[in-house]
């Protein structure tokens, strides 16, 4: 039995009884806080952009579109609120995998509403679909990232397809179709990243992944083995499954997507890392040293000589870029990053417009902030969770006018693993997110809804309250 068929049983044939505990409770937290970026997302201009297409496109109104009064189609919703939800680099990460809850929350939603199904099916189909594209991940990762490609735009596709299988309660050979048509449709190059195309991205996967369940659900017919290729010395059509385009020929551990199926639960394990600042998961240590350090010595610009950050070379990969003249450079700009965080001693949603960003104090500031990556940080070079790679680990050093120098370090952020995210604190991220947006009177009714998920009897009330 091949991957791919074996992923397709499991998703299809697990008893919801199989599933612990842990991880509905777990699922929560990523519905609070996906919904919490996704509304506050939904005034970003990609998001905007992206309504407007999708109402000049037009659809069967059977989804509704998160902080607007729109209601389209299932696979246009879902991208529409899987851009408004990545639009500000706000959800959460999952180690090993990527950003899995801001395509799996918005693609399961939307079909969710369209069959009309309770919060329970939705949290079913949510964690199932969850642990189908970490799955994958792990077996396509690191490779697939350093191939050039963005991970969401071909994974959340993927997961998204068995969440909908679930829900539409497809046969494991219909969810092979849905897997081969999802596989066919993935894309996403690094080279967007640091603009709107990230966010395109997630909405991509997310629409991929809705219309290949709904193609696969009405008879459409694949390849029923899309990861794995056939090596038959001939290197034809048939060598170049999932894995090999992505990956190139050999670059990919299939075991890795089957080992302990059906026995671990990725929202079940404490992986998922909240990002409690808008931008790059990485730097999320080096931010709160910063803003721990500015408060502690009460740091002011004028006295800043220079700031030395000491990271590993996977967080500077990520957050590569060394200037910033807009929003979307400024969260993956670890010299913008520092320079905020020391003069407003936050790091919001707030610090992370195109008016802040452009502003002289911080522009200046940048100037002296030095990215150092040292010869003890370079072995956290990898994919998370190997060997202990972790590429959270900074040290930082503020060097003052009169000669004092100032130093922290630390290994990890507030919202990570070893710190992680209450339901007070993504409560409180909520309210923040939600409350230009809807009423607060939504915000109560909506928080409410999704804390009690599992016992609420239609998916439509809650996406009726998140209408603007």
């Amino acid at each position: 039995m091949g991957v791919t068929e074996q992923l397709a049983r499991f998703a299809v044939d697990v008893p919801r009884s199989a599933v612990p505990a842990a991880a509905v409770e777990s699922a929560k937290l990523r519905f609070v806080d996906t919904l919490a970026v996704m509304i506050a997302g939904s005034r970003h201009p990609s998001a905007l952009i992206s309504l407007e297409v999708a109402r000049q496109i037009g659809g069967n109104p059977v989804a509704s579109i998160v902080g607007h009064r729109d209601r389209t189609s299932s696979p246009l919703a879902g991208h529409v609120n899987a851009v408004s939800a990545h639009a500000l680099e706000y959800d959460d990460y999952t180690k090993s995998v990527t950003h899995a809850s801001v395509c799996m929350v918005p693609g399961s939603l939307a079909l969710a509403e369209q069959l009309d199904k309770s919060g329970a099916d939705l949290l079913d189909a949510f964690i199932v679909g969850f642990e189908i594209e970490s799955c994958v991940a792990k077996g396509l990762r690191p490779f697939l990232i350093d191939h050039g490609w963005h991970p969401n735009g071909i994974l959340g596709a993927m997961g998204v397809a068995a969440a909908g299988a679930r829900l539409m309660r497809l046969d494991q050979m219909q969810l092979r179709m849905a897997f081969g048509l999802a596989a066919s449709q993935g894309s996403g190059v690094r080279k967007n990243v640091g603009s709107m195309g990230k966010a395109f991205h997630v909405g991509h996967g997310v629409r991929c992944g809705v219309f290949a369940v709904l193609l696969a659900a009405a008879g459409f017919k694949v390849d029923p083995d899309v990861i794995e290729g056939r090596d038959d010395g001939v290197n034809g059509h048939d060598r170049f499954g999932m894995a090999d385009t992505f990956n190139g020929i050999g670059n990919y551990r299939l075991d890795k997507m089957v080992d302990g199926l059906g026995h671990h639960w990725e929202l079940a394990e404490n992986t998922t890392l909240v990002r409690m600042h808008p931008g790059s998961t990485a730097p999320g240590a080096a931010i709160d040293g910063m803003i721990d350090l500015a408060k502690q010595h009460d740091l002011k610009p004028a006295d800043v000589a220079s700031i030395e950050l000491e990271c590993t070379p996977q967080c500077h990969t990520i957050a590569p870029y060394a200037t910033a003249a807009d929003s979307h450079k400024a969260r993956f700009c670890l010299p913008y990053s520092m320079a905020i965080a020391l003069i407003e001693r936050r790091a919001g949603i707030a610090e992370y417009t195109d008016e802040r960003v452009n502003r002289e104090d911080v522009q200046t500031l940048m100037k002296r902030v030095k990215i150092i990556e040292p010869d003890d940080l370079k072995r956290h070079r990898g994919q998370w969770g190997e060997a202990g790679v972790n590429w959270g680990e900074m040290r930082l050093t503020v060097r003052l006018n009169d000669a004092r120098v100032v130093c922290t370090q630390r290994s990890h952020a507030r919202g990570w693993s070893e710190n992680p995210a209450t339901w007070d604190d993504l409560k409180q991220k909520y309210e923040e997110c939600a409350g230009g947006v809807l009423s607060q009177s939504q915000v109560d009714e909506s928080l409410a809804m999704i804390e009690t998920l599992d016992s609420l009897p239609k998916v439509k009330d809650l996406m009726a309250v998140l209408q603007a």
